[in-house]
């Protein structure tokens, strides 16, 4: 895998856990442009909220950790957050304020500052284009490294754009216990650079459920090193296309990636009176654990639909047309027109089964 120009990337273990890679390190070498969006849990990590606060400065690094969440453990919890950056800073010579943090894992234990801050001079030594270390550190209940790529050609220059992700229970947006870090050569002046990574996030990372839970410390970061600007509409409108396509890849490969899932299903809801409603009856069946027990039975029962519609407010008529592929297969696309008007949205979740029960009552 190729990173754009303008970054590095490291990973290591440094001992948040026992033995897997838990400390990784993104290094942008030229200027970079950060667009952020952030958990809507009102109860954030003290990684989220320094973050937050240095989004709109130069980004030069974003450090990150697996194995704690980096929340609600101790008073002292965002000033140590605050002290790790600085350290990081020191030792990249940079200013403070350009670095980003993103923490995963268990809330409510202390994060371990000092053996972090000791081991960040051999994350900055390791750092170089290769992906894989880096990749491995942000996971925690994941079965595998979630990474997605695309080059691209405008003129006579190439760009690319490199996605990592990290999620495989506690999801929905807005976000879920989820990582994104988007990586791409490519800007776009004015508002519209920010604009379309929101359009992209929507309909990616905010377009999943696997248990309709909300994490404290979600958060989907596209950074850019800004080696090529684009002008032209043709051009901004492909690198859109291409944002868009990347960004849903990674959303897809967390819910493949469920805690004990056996299914990934597609649900397109059409006909909707608008895109938000469209949406609302989507997350409606993908946050209905009758829905996805069923799913997991492999019994179409669609009653737990209309009564997932009915409870987000949706009326629909006896002439509800819902179709679905064959549910004995792993993937699964269900579509279901409202006959309400013209707008349709796309959700992606799993099945429920009694694996998922298992892994989260033994997560600690």
């Amino acid at each position: 895998m190729k990173l754009p120009e303008g970054f590095l990337l490291s990973g290591m273990h440094c001992g948040l856990k026992k033995k897997k890679l838990d400390l990784g390190l993104i290094y942008v070498y030229g200027f970079g442009k950060a667009v952020g969006f952030f958990t809507k849990n009102r109860n954030p990590s003290y990684s989220i909220l320094l973050s937050k606060k240095n989004i709109n400065n130069p980004v030069k690094a974003i450090l990150v950790n697996s194995g704690n969440a980096n929340c609600y453990s101790h008073p002292r919890g965002y000033k140590d957050t605050e002290d790790i950056a600085a350290s990081l800073a020191d030792c990249l010579k940079v200013d403070k304020g350009s670095i980003l943090i993103a923490s995963t894992g268990i809330i409510g234990r202390k994060l371990a500052k000092d053996k972090i801050i000791k081991n960040l001079p051999v994350l900055i030594k390791s750092l170089s284009k290769d992906c894989d270390d880096f990749a491995e550190s942000l996971m925690t209940t994941d079965t595998f490294a979630k990474k997605a790529q695309i080059q691209l050609k405008f003129g006579q220059g190439r760009s690319a754009i490199a996605g990592f992700a990290k999620g495989a229970g506690m999801i929905y947006p807005d976000m879920a216990t989820m990582l994104g870090f988007i990586l791409t050569d490519i800007f776009i002046p004015g508002q519209a650079f920010k604009r379309i990574a929101r359009e992209a996030v929507e309909e990616s990372f905010n377009s999943i459920s696997i248990d309709g839970c909300t994490s404290t410390n979600d958060n989907v970061l596209l950074i850019s090193s800004r080696k090529m600007i684009l002008k032209k509409k043709c051009d901004i409108d492909r690198f859109k296309i291409e944002l868009k396509r990347v960004c849903l890849k990674l959303a897809k490969m967390i819910v493949e990636d469920a805690e004990g899932a056996t299914k990934f299903v597609e649900i397109l809801i059409k006909g909707a009176k608008t895109k938000l409603e469209a949406k609302r009856a989507g997350f409606s069946l993908a946050n209905s654990n009758l829905f996805k027990c069923a799913i997991y039975g492999e019994n179409a029962n669609w009653g737990r639909i209309i009564a997932a519609l009915g409870q987000a407010g949706i009326k629909v008529k006896e002439d509800i047309k819902i179709k679905a592929s064959d549910l004995k297969k792993k993937n699964i696309s269900i579509s279901i027109d409202l006959k309400r008007g013209k707008d349709s949205f796309a959700v992606y979740t799993s099945d429920l089964t009694p694996e998922y029960v298992k892994i989260n009552a033994d997560y600690s």
